[in-house]
């Protein structure tokens, strides 16, 4: 649909003026693109769309300064002497050329460009007012074009993902049914397609109890902010067991009751936190029955010298004050093994990282 009005504007412009050909540019990230291209024939107008990037040309540095100062431009026997500051335009010897720029809310989204075997005459004044209002119509087609190329690139992307079944996709009316699944939400909680098509399928159903809360708050707040940032619930399987999944949903623009959520089952991860926890137990207990050896080893040798150097004071002062720098010397090392232990034990787990 689009294509065919840039067609009839493309034809409408030729007719307009009697040029040989005309070019729709569009301008996409600051690079210039033939959108679609029109070729006088005997007495035919000829349309077909293209897409190339402008090559360096004559035509380019027109197209260059009509987008930068968003001004139209005429080149013919009268008026390309003015601009022989550009060695390109120079090189226009014959013929005649126009070039609009296609404006939408003030910004240059592109260029109408035509041109004539004819010296001049062909773009008078009168014809490029009735030109501009067909470029005006061209802009706002392109624009629309674009965000229709868009909106079917965002679509193709979500359905490649549905369809990928990488993670579970479905649709939700937030009052509860489920209208649309992939195959991944239904084999992650054990369902079958059946099961969706019966139109029995609701999300609230499948919620436990305890989360039930929660999510009635979630939904007030997917119906005022039109989204939800992740978050993790349980779902019941077919068979009452519950999974674990990782959430995020986004309202539909448009609708206040219908959303698509994307699940992904955490269950693995939730094992590997849990495995993670149990090694980190073991390991911690571990750690603090050595350091219960160690210190009690530690403290019975001081133990001995203490008693050695009380009987050695009054005869040996010189061989219990040694005994007593060896029991300190003992004691120091025994706490800096205990802080080192200690500190080990506050420290964060560093076997299996989940992200959130």
């Amino acid at each position: 649909m689009q294509d065919d009005l840039i067609g009839t504007l493309l034809r409408a412009a030729l007719e307009e003026t009697a040029a040989q050909s005309g070019l729709l540019i569009e301008s996409r990230n600051g690079v210039l693109r033939t959108t679609a291209e029109a070729t006088r024939r005997h007495e035919t107008i000829v349309v077909r769309s293209r897409d190339e990037v402008v090559s360096a040309s004559l035509r380019k540095s027109v197209l260059d300064y009509v987008l930068r100062t968003r001004e139209s431009v005429v080149i013919d026997a009268t008026t390309h002497a003015k601009l022989v500051t550009d060695h390109d335009f120079r090189r226009h010897k014959s013929g005649s050329l126009l070039c609009l720029p296609l404006l939408h809310q003030a910004k240059s989204v592109g260029a109408l460009l035509l041109e004539s075997d004819l010296d001049s005459g062909i773009f008078t004044p009168a014809r490029i007012v009735v030109l501009k209002l067909i470029v005006s119509l061209a802009a706002s087609a392109l624009v629309h074009a674009r965000l229709c190329r868009a909106l079917q690139e965002r679509e193709a992307s979500a359905t490649r993902l549905a369809d990928a079944n990488i993670i579970g996709i479905y649709v939700v009316d937030l009052r509860g049914p489920i209208l649309e699944s992939n195959d991944a939400y239904l084999h992650m909680l054990g369902l079958k397609r059946a099961d969706l098509d019966s139109g029995a399928l609701r999300w609230t159903d499948l919620t436990p109890p305890e989360w039930r809360d929660a999510d009635k708050r979630r939904v007030e707040q997917v119906k005022r902010t039109g989204r939800l940032e992740p978050f993790e619930k349980e779902f019941f399987r077919k068979d009452g067991t519950r999974v674990p999944v990782l959430m995020g949903v986004a309202r539909f623009k448009g609708s206040r009751t219908q959303a698509v959520v994307f699940a992904l089952d955490i269950a693995r991860q939730k094992q590997a936190e849990a495995i993670a926890r149990e090694t980190r137990t073991i390991e911690q207990t571990r750690i603090a029955r050595k350091m219960h050896d160690a210190l009690l080893q530690t403290f019975q040798g001081m133990l001995y010298r203490f008693q050695a150097a009380r009987n050695l004071l009054a005869r040996y002062p010189d061989e219990a004050l040694l005994s007593l720098n060896e029991a300190i010397i003992d004691g120091e090392s025994a706490l800096d093994e205990s802080r080192n232990a200690i500190q080990i034990l506050h420290s964060k787990p560093t076997g299996v990282r989940i992200s959130r």
